[in-house]
């Protein structure tokens, strides 16, 4: 009969997860559709603590593989804000999540049993691994961070380098144009070089204001720089 009753017990259990993934997944589909698209990460991470809190004050004491589950569930809003925030908002994640789940942990104190030693044992994990993720991704960040920088940096000399000559280039073709008549193909092929010119004047100075740049993909596996930030930038100046 007690065999009976567990495995009556566990599948209201299982059933039970079932019902929450499912509102869980309508819960995110509706708030893709409400909130704006640049604040997802961080609605995540709060919906994941507050949900995951809820779920277990909510959940009885005689559930215990539920409550497993949820203090593992705990690791995946750390794991996101470390890796998106870095070390701030790994520990400041980790730091609410053990505000919030330590009161659990009073509630079902059993005198310093094997499991609430598991359990304490847990909230300081979570602090451990928020801050050597966060760590890591802060270094990551960082190493990203220079190597931008120096690609712009290089794109500023190698743009004013191309300045001068390119203002040459033109300045000449304009005044050669004055030695032939209008109609002429002298005077045609001189307006040719004069446009492309200018053209490739417009794209040094979207390199000239590059603050920022983004790969994007050009022949089979090339990557090229998308300079479409530097006119973007190029207006705001204007």
């Amino acid at each position: 009969m007690q065999c009976v009753a567990d495995g009556v017990s566990l599948d209201t259990e299982v059933f039970s997860w079932i019902t929450i993934i499912e509102l869980w997944g309508v819960f995110m589909n509706w708030q893709k559709k409400v909130f704006p698209l640049e604040y997802p990460k961080i609605l995540l991470i709060i919906s994941l603590l507050t949900v995951t809190t809820a779920l277990h004050y909510l959940t009885g004491q005689g559930q215990p593989y539920s409550h497993i589950f949820l203090r593992e569930l705990y690791f995946l809003p750390v794991l996101l804000a470390a890796f998106w925030y870095g070390l701030r908002g790994g520990l400041v994640a980790s730091l609410g999540i053990s505000i919030l789940y330590i009161p659990i942990v009073a509630m079902h104190w059993q005198q310093f049993s094997p499991e609430d030693l598991d359990k304490s044992l847990e909230i300081v994990l979570f602090n451990v691994i928020a801050v050597v993720m966060g760590v890591l991704s802060d270094r990551e960040k960082k190493r990203e961070q220079e190597k931008q920088e120096t690609i712009l940096a290089m794109a500023g000399t190698i743009a004013h380098e191309l300045n001068s000559p390119i203002q040459v280039v033109l300045g000449n073709a304009q005044l050669l144009q004055d030695d032939f008549e209008l109609e002429s193909e002298p005077y045609k092929e001189l307006e040719t070089i004069i446009n492309n010119t200018k053209a490739i004047k417009e794209i040094v100075k979207k390199i000239s204001f590059l603050d920022r740049f983004a790969l994007k993909e050009y022949a089979g596996d090339a990557k090229i720089i998308d300079i479409s930030g530097g006119e973007h930038d190029d207006k705001n100046n204007a």
